[in-house]
């Protein structure tokens, strides 16, 4: 029998090995929240700028209230994505180098792009033709012709962005590779 004290650790092996930022993964969290309560509002604060329209609330305080939200949020919340999103550009183009970096880009966010664009969004925008004429102005029956205007980016209008300046990070590094940095 050993008197040996036993030290558990707080943190798994497998944990240890990993360097993730768990404070990032709180903030992605915190900021999806933010994006479905930004939604929300748009819903139900009578703006219409989504697939799906709810007539405003016959309260006036409440509508204003919610539009105050998106307009506040909206003024920083999707910069804030983005800002996560390019603070860890850097070690992935390092790590992967170009073609790869870019390979990856593309799989990651223009495969999703791609389904969104052509067969998710004309699925979404359905519900548009069967909501009340006096909601959305509509008196058009949904037919096939009218794919072409259901196709389009949506709320993929995020991940076409960060694809653009996946490619712009690149052209840009490839551009200043021979540069050195001076202190100032």
């Amino acid at each position: 029998m050993s008197l040996q004290p036993t030290v558990i650790s707080p943190i798994p092996a497998t944990a240890a090995k990993t360097s993730r930022l768990i404070f990032i993964d709180h903030l992605r969290a915190a900021l999806v929240f933010l994006v479905v309560l930004h939604h929300v509002a748009v819903v139900y604060g009578g703006i219409p700028a989504f697939y799906y329209y709810e007539p405003p609330v016959n309260a006036p305080l409440a509508g204003l209230m919610l539009l105050v939200f998106v307009l506040f949020n909206q003024a920083w919340f999707m910069g804030a994505f983005f800002f996560v999103a390019g603070y860890f550009t850097p070690g992935a183009f390092e790590r992967k180098g170009p073609g790869p970096f870019l390979k990856d880009r593309l799989v990651r966010l223009g495969i999703p792009l791609i389904i969104f664009y052509f067969v998710l969004n004309p699925i979404a925008s359905i519900g548009y033709f069967f909501m009340p004429a006096s909601l959305t102005g509509n008196t058009t029956p949904l037919t096939w012709h009218l794919y072409p205007y259901l196709i389009g980016m949506g709320p993929m209008w995020f991940v076409a962005m960060l694809l653009i300046f996946s490619f712009g990070y690149t052209v840009w590094r490839r551009l200043t590779r021979n540069q050195t940095s001076s202190p100032a």
